[in-house]
């Protein structure tokens, strides 16, 4: 026995050490991916509003272009372009980046194409460099998961170890690019991963640490935005922060809401994709133009890292332009991405949050000036909020703030307006803006829960009995006894001759009648029917609505070809949670 378990420690520690090996690849890929995606960002935002070839790019300054009034059409060109080469070489590219990720977890055990990487990087600094309203965060998050499945393909990995390494990827990618290692593996965690267990902690942290240390190498160690140390001022402002967490709830579904709509509304569009893009190109490009005629500044292009740092660092900007800018960056962003842009999701919610905070923290600290901090301290507040309430992601936002603020004396405040936040979007809304393109999906079933995203990634063809247990209208009560007997069930299905399901009969209503009567007058013409094509989490949910443990599996004619008792859905379950662990 004793030889039996060194075996298996030592076939287990071998395993453990490749996955060691495995990661840190993905985090030097992951970080040297980010600096890429920074300098080629750099070089189209020179091309783009310059008409010059430099890799010299500060994000957290405002900048004027040097072709005037024509920057309108600056993000249009950049988004045909986009466009273009998303719908011609990889639709995948399309969308917030993150999305694309989660269901490559759930529909295709975590496989995504390797081309998809390339282009991703490529669109996506097209698409940022011409103005487009995103952010970097979602693109390095596909392109190191993309790596790392792309990995995990070629070394023919189990599906749980290149599912590992697409979190890995997702994690070493977005700690890069914000500078953020401890909110890369919690993002990873809350998010990416379907099953997670305390193994995984380690190649996620292996990861991310790997990938930062290389970003800052090129691109430095600060953090994302400098700002001064805020405080809470007055217990009182707790009641505030309180209120700001609701607050921000409501814009989160706002903004969650406006995505969806937004993208449904350019799917039903009857024109080429190839040229959806310029819609949104130019709604951006109007955008930006109002606002540099009424401001002297675009604000909209791009993430919005100048507008974020102004607000933090509590520069004057009047109360109508930020609440202007909540609204206008929403519409931006959302047009952007529903259009067919790529790009992340994250950092505009970082810009709606703090704008959110920051008009909330003008109007009371103008009514109560001694009692409350400067609006910025709301600002970082409202920025935590808004994008928890949007991500779903409580703990990734919470660390976030700290990481890329370095302020840890408003910590308590970030984590009541965040968790505040979210239960106001879950309770009223129940969607995030990662969930709801899954949720629209017919071929994928998502709704945040683990267990529930185990199950959704299984087709009910993939765990039925194809040699059911059925009966024919004709049949005699006393066969219907013997089967119900022999199978220790309940209920069984009954079809026509030719093969449709009519209902069921059950046991506690032909038990004590006589043997000789036939079971058509048993019949209760029930639906549990579910579709071949259908997820587990679909049979799960069907039978709770009926109250029945077990469903007749119909093809897509309506010929009845299987069941599915609930006790085969456990085991499919449990065997799928133990390979993905």
């Amino acid at each position: 026995m004793d030889k039996i378990f060194a075996k298996v420690r030592e076939v287990s520690t071998k395993h453990f050490v490749k996955m060691i090996l495995y990661s840190s690849l993905v985090g030097v890929v992951s970080g040297i991916g980010a600096v890429i995606l920074r300098w080629l960002i750099a070089f189209f935002h020179n091309l783009f509003f310059y008409g010059k070839f430099s890799l010299s790019y500060n994000s957290n300054a405002h900048f004027i272009s040097r072709f005037g009034n024509y920057i309108i059409i600056i993000p249009v060109i950049g988004m045909l372009i986009v466009g273009y080469i998303t719908e011609r070489y990889a639709k995948e590219a399309k969308g917030g980046g993150v999305s694309e990720v989660i269901d490559a977890m759930l529909r295709n055990k975590g496989r995504i194409r390797p081309i998809v990487s390339l282009i991703e990087i490529l669109v996506s600094a097209i698409g940022i460099g011409s103005g487009e309203s995103v952010g970097e965060e979602g693109p390095i998050v596909l392109i190191g998961s993309s790596f790392g499945s792309t990995f995990g393909q070629l070394l023919h990995l189990e599906p749980k170890d290149t599912i590992l390494l697409v979190g890995a990827g997702a994690a070493g990618g977005l700690a890069a690019i914000l500078n953020a290692p401890i909110a890369g593996v919690l993002f990873a965690i809350e998010l990416i991963i379907p099953e997670f267990s305390a193994q995984s902690f380690i190649p996620l942290i292996i990861s991310s640490a790997i990938a930062t240390n290389i970003a800052r190498i090129f691109l430095g160690a600060q953090p994302s935005f400098i700002v001064p140390h805020y405080a809470v001022i007055s217990p009182w402002e707790y009641f505030l922060y309180f209120i700001l967490g609701i607050v921000s709830g409501f814009v989160a579904i706002f903004f969650t809401y406006m995505h969806s709509k937004t993208e449904v509304l350019f799917d039903r569009m009857k024109m080429s994709p190839y040229i959806k893009p310029a819609i949104g190109g130019i709604v951006v490009g109007i955008l930006g133009f109002l606002f540099l005629k009424w401001t002297g500044h675009y604000y909209i292009f791009g993430g919005g890292y100048a507008f974020i740092s102004d607000t933090l660092t509590n520069q004057s900007i009047p109360l109508l332009v930020v609440l202007a800018l909540i609204v206008a960056k929403i519409i931006a962003t959302t047009f952007s991405l529903g259009s067919g842009g790529s790009g992340g999701i994250l950092v505009p919610s970082f810009y709606v949050g703090a704008a959110t905070g920051g008009a909330f923290g003008i109007i009371v600290h103008h009514f109560f000036p001694t009692v409350t901090a400067l609006p910025a301290a709301y600002a970082i507040v409202g920025m935590a909020s808004v994008t928890s309430g949007t991500t779903g992601a409580v703990l990734t936002t919470i660390v976030m703030s700290y990481e890329l603020t370095r302020s840890y004396e408003i910590i308590l405040p970030v984590m009541l307006g965040a968790v505040m936040s979210s239960f106001i979007a879950t309770f009223l809304y129940g969607k995030t803006v990662y969930t709801e393109p899954l949720l629209r999906k017919k071929n994928v079933l998502f709704n945040g829960k683990r267990e529930l995203n185990l199950l959704s990634m299984i087709r009910v063809n993939e765990a039925m009995i194809k040699d059911p247990i059925y009966l024919h209208p004709d049949d005699k009560v006393k066969y219907a006894k013997e089967l119900v007997t022999k199978n220790k069930i309940g209920a069984i299905p009954v079809v026509d001759r030719d093969n449709h399901l009519m209902g069921i009969v059950r046991y506690i209503d032909i038990v004590k009648e006589d043997d000789e009567k036939k079971i058509a007058g048993f019949i209760e013409k029930i639906d549990l029917s579910i579709p071949s094509y259908a997820t587990l989490l679909d049979a799960s949910h069907k039978m709770e609505d009926i109250g029945l443990n077990v469903l007749a599996v119909v093809d897509k004619d309506g010929h009845f070809i299987g069941v599915l008792p609930i006790a085969r859905l456990r085991e499919i379950y449990v065997g799928k949670r133990d390979e993905l662990l």
